[in-house]
């Protein structure tokens, strides 16, 4: 007994070091950057974006947006989207609740098929729904 007591605390520190290093260890990706699970963004915190779509050039310019998450500094990055379209999207938005797919985009004033088009790339809605298209 005298010898098992000895032996319990090293060994009960030792399986909680290796935990912990599985547990760091196990968050990185193959290229050692840090994988995390995404979870909803409350509204008014800072929204989250994919890397960047390419443009016609094949360069990396624009970055991708979330339909539900962007506030309108992100909105006017896209193509076609000025000040009052990006006031469109965010007031459609706060009408009729989350987009559930990108092709909802059509729907609000001032965006029809052609802006739609060259937008296709650039924006998302995160995959909360099972019918989203991108």
């Amino acid at each position: 007994m005298q010898k098992f007591r000895r032996l319990l605390y090293p060994a009960l520190t030792l399986c909680f070091l290796l935990a912990m290093v599985g547990f760091f260890l196990g968050r990185r990706s193959v290229d050692g950057l840090i994988l995390t699970t995404q979870h909803p963004v409350p509204a008014g915190t800072q929204s989250r974006s994919l890397p960047a779509a390419p443009d016609e050039s094949g360069q990396q310019s624009i970055r991708r947006v979330d339909l539900n998450r962007a506030d309108l500094e992100e909105l006017m990055t896209l193509p076609g989207i000025g000040e009052a379209r990006a006031r469109s999207i965010l007031e459609y938005r706060e009408a009729n609740g989350p987009f559930r797919q990108a092709t909802e985009l059509m729907k609000v004033s001032g965006i029809g098929e052609g802006i739609f088009a060259k937008l296709r790339d650039y924006v998302y809605v995160e995959d909360d729904h099972e019918d989203s298209d991108y």
